[in-house]
């Protein structure tokens, strides 16, 4: 709760009146995560994100909250994740990196802390893992088409893949029983370090996609050497045997 500035503690308050007054004695709890909660800027329109754990998640429901959607897409909130906890426990064994991601950086604005005790399986993260790397890859190639020699729009894809990969990232050091930073600059040096990953240049993206740096390389000399190292870890995971404790 302390780590909330002003603006994002009011947002949150008034997202938590909105939710209260929609699902009653049905809410179980409600928790900021992803960017926001790291205090990190995300690429694209909507930066805020929230779990909003009910008894009831049956379309009727749901259903009085559609009256506030408009009303939080102009704050920047994606539509909230309703779930219940039992799709969360069921869930795990299918989207671990998800859910993983949500946990590596979160924080709770009402009631129970249905993150906080989940746990994950390494036979099932290494699966998605490699099933997420190599879908990710496909249409990184496929949308580097689209933005060749446009430095502006390299720079957006290299951003917005850095945030969609974050979810791999976090599995692949879960599998290594490596801790899972919460910030992405940290979270990526612990990778360079953990699969002999460029720290160097996974830095400079990161500095680049944030405006912090510019290239002193040409940009698709950059993406190329990027999806080298995407590929890298994609063969690391792909041979890794992870051991259940």
């Amino acid at each position: 709760m302390e780590k909330r500035n002003e603006h994002m503690k009011k947002v949150a308050d008034e997202f938590l009146q909105n939710v209260k007054s929609c699902f009653g004695e049905n809410l179980q709890s409600v928790i900021l995560y992803g960017p926001a909660a790291r205090d990190e800027n995300a690429p694209g329109r909507f930066s805020i994100h929230f779990l909003v754990v009910v008894r009831d998640n049956t379309p009727s429901a749901l259903a009085p909250c559609s009256v506030f959607v408009k009303k939080w897409a102009k704050k920047g909130i994606a539509v909230p994740l309703f779930l219940t906890q039992e799709y969360i426990r069921d869930s795990l064994d299918t989207f671990p990196l998800e859910f993983m991601e949500m946990k590596s950086s979160y924080q709770m604005i009402f009631g129970e802390d249905v993150l906080g005790t989940i746990t994950f399986q390494g036979c099932d993260v290494r699966s998605e893992c490699e099933r997420e790397i190599k879908g990710k890859l496909l249409h990184l190639r496929a949308e580097y088409l689209l933005h060749r020699g446009n430095r502006k729009g390299l720079i957006d894809l290299i951003h917005r893949s850095l945030n969609t990969f974050r979810l791999v990232f976090a599995g692949a050091l879960f599998l290594k029983k490596s801790a899972i930073p919460e910030k992405t600059a940290e979270l990526l040096k612990a990778m360079s370090s953990e699969y002999g990953l460029n720290e160097e240049l996974l830095d400079t993206l990161h500095g680049i996609a944030h405006g912090g740096k510019k290239p002193d390389k040409d940009t698709d000399r950059l993406f190329d050497l990027y999806v080298e190292e995407l590929d890298k870890l994609s063969k690391a995971l792909d041979v890794f045997c992870p051991t259940e404790e």
